[in-house]
């Protein structure tokens, strides 16, 4: 934390954004007041910081109100549901849900409840959505109450006039086009326990098929190229909570074996939490995820991990080293990955316009002109980034897993 004395003006301008993106702003600003080091930061800094944590906690405010609200209605109409991440991460996860970057509600619902569900949305106001094409989810139901658009400055990612959406989902797990099948556990619904926060009850995940969830939804988003580093904070500071209770890490490792994938996604998942935040893995959870963590991953994360976490958004497609690793068929291998390194599917509109006046058109095309020249150039960087990284990738992994690195 003494580095921050050293950061000139430059390199907090440098910095703010990318801050702001990896969702771990506010947990810099609450880890510099825990250590009473607010000498640290320039006042301008501090300033900026506090006013983003008293947004958030306003727009948190109300988040909480419309969440309760859709509890109830979920209820009345006999709608079987779970809450999954978000709220639902307080405080095993996270302390403080001030802290926590939150712009949206995820439940898991029974599959006879699934209708229900979508029709309690539609009557309270919200409307169905189309996901970015190409990724949508088998299974899930993405609504929003308002027009999706992205923030127009970083403060903005705290402010409460965002776009915020409800996702509905079938199970722990639902593919898009990263074509991996893994074997989940199926009775996540029929699992869950109460839980109290802020004066709101409402039933969530088992704690272990919690920790499954959060290194699914880290898992998922590598695959997407880039995954907020708090993701991976929130994971090591659970690991912290629980690392002596040897009941529950065994309860857990149970709920991993003999599915399909998990042990792996997991090793995977707590090796980034260790590198990027030290998270104190227990002895023996160490020991079995090691175990069933192939060379390749291990390698990734030595040699990528640190860049790729740090890398802004849309990330690094350098994730595609790590993806591969969980599609062992060499033909799909090669569908999957010219699908992913050069998309054919038209972009996502992410602005639009409740205002009919020519001005607003107008803001609203540009707008939208600007985000598919931005992600054409991600593409195209990422693409021949990866192609660079690809023959030298094979030869280092090649001499790890001889041992001769």
């Amino acid at each position: 934390m003494a580095r921050l004395r050293t950061f000139s003006r430059r390199d907090w301008q440098q910095t703010l954004p990318w801050l702001d993106d990896s969702g771990l702003a506010l947990y810099l600003l609450d880890r510099v007041n825990r250590s009473g080091l607010s000498q640290t930061l320039p006042d301008e800094i501090e300033s900026r910081l506090r006013g983003n944590l008293d947004s958030n906690r306003r727009r948190l405010a109300e988040m909480k109100e419309e969440f309760g609200s859709l509890n109830r209605r979920f209820e009345s109409a006999e709608v079987e549901y779970v809450v999954l991440k978000g709220f639902a991460l307080i405080p095993d996860y996270c302390p403080d849900a001030g802290l926590r970057s939150q712009y949206d509600y995820d439940y898991l619902v029974a599959e006879g409840s699934l209708a229900k569900a979508q029709q309690v949305l539609e009557a309270t106001g919200y409307s169905q959505k189309i996901q970015s094409p190409g990724f949508e989810k088998v299974g899930a139901s993405l609504f929003a109450a308002q027009s999706l658009h992205l923030p127009s400055s970083d403060e903005d990612f705290y402010s409460d006039d965002l776009s915020r959406t409800v996702e509905l989902h079938l199970s722990l797990w639902e593919p898009n086009q990263d074509r991996i099948r893994l074997e989940t556990p199926a009775d996540a619904v029929d699992r869950t326990t109460l839980t109290t926060w802020e004066g709101l009850r409402f039933p969530v995940l088992a704690d272990e098929d919690a920790l499954i969830l959060q290194a699914l939804h880290a898992f998922q988003h590598t695959l997407d190229y880039w995954c907020r580093p708090s993701c991976f904070l929130e994971i090591a500071y659970f690991i912290a909570r629980r690392r002596c209770d040897s009941d529950f890490w065994e309860r857990f490792r149970l709920r991993l074996k003999g599915r399909r994938y998990l042990s792996e996604i997991v090793g995977l998942v707590f090796a980034m939490a260790a590198l990027l935040f030290k998270a104190p893995i227990p002895t023996e959870v160490r020991g079995w995820t090691k175990e069933t963590l192939p060379a390749a991953l291990s390698l990734w994360v030595q040699r990528h991990g640190w860049n790729w976490a740090l890398a802004r958004f849309p990330g690094s497609k350098l994730s595609l080293l790590v993806h591969r690793q969980f599609v062992e068929d060499a033909d799909l291998w090669k569908e999957v990955m010219l699908s992913r390194l050069i998309p054919i599917h038209r972009p996502a509109r992410v602005v639009e316009s409740g205002n009919p006046t020519l001005s607003s058109r107008t803001l609203a095309t540009w707008g939208q002109w600007r985000y598919v020249c931005s992600r054409l150039k991600f593409h195209v960087g990422g693409a021949l980034g990866y192609a660079w990284e690809l023959p030298r990738w094979k030869l280092v992994l090649h001499r790890f897993q001889r041992g001769d690195c």
